[in-house]
């Protein structure tokens, strides 16, 4: 694994900069694979990312491409506080990913039930694998320090078998999210 850094004169340079790197991976490893994984982050900052991936890179083999959500809020799937549904309006809306290549976390179900769902899902996607293995995961980090609903110090963190938890969080307000 390579590490890369650079620098970008404002949000909207890392917004393009980071869908232009997206849209090369994938480009690459549907050439190389015939398909590509992409765990979509949530939160407010790749909103913008998200769009210009969608308004610019058209082209991509979308129907090869199957995505995938590092976390999401137990609320419904049109509720302004799912990743979901930022990810729906900036990206999916807009590109023709087909319906079941969208693996969504069903929040809504709660917490223990959506991650058993989730983690259905993946190891059927990832049939006999021993772990997922992704091709892109995009992670962002929140004010508190947790990435993908891994919050410091939660019990999730010390799982070693399971592929989707049900993490209990106090962020923001008390609730459970799932982990994918």
């Amino acid at each position: 694994m390579t590490r890369e850094f650079s620098r970008h004169r404002d949000g909207e340079a890392v917004a393009r900069a980071a869908a232009s790197a997206v849209a090369g991976r994938i480009a690459a490893g549907v050439a190389r694979r015939g398909a590509f994984s992409l765990v979509l982050a949530g939160g407010s900052t790749p909103k913008r990312a998200y769009e210009v991936l969608a308004a610019e890179h058209r082209g991509l083999p979308w129907q090869s491409v199957h995505l995938f959500w590092g976390d999401e809020r137990c609320v419904p799937p049109d509720d302004p506080d799912s990743n979901y549904a930022m990810s729906k309006t900036a990206l999916l809306d807009r590109v023709p990913v087909p319906a079941p290549n969208v693996h969504r976390v069903r929040g809504e179900l709660g917490a223990p039930a959506a991650a058993d769902e989730c983690e259905r899902d993946l190891r059927a996607h990832f049939r006999g694998a021993a772990s997922p293995a992704f091709d892109l995961v995009l992670l962002g980090m929140g004010e508190d320090g947790h990435t993908a609903s891994l919050f410091p110090g939660n019990a999730a963190l010390a799982e070693t078998k399971r592929w989707a938890v049900a993490v209990e969080t106090t962020a923001k307000a008390p609730c459970w999210r799932t982990v994918g």
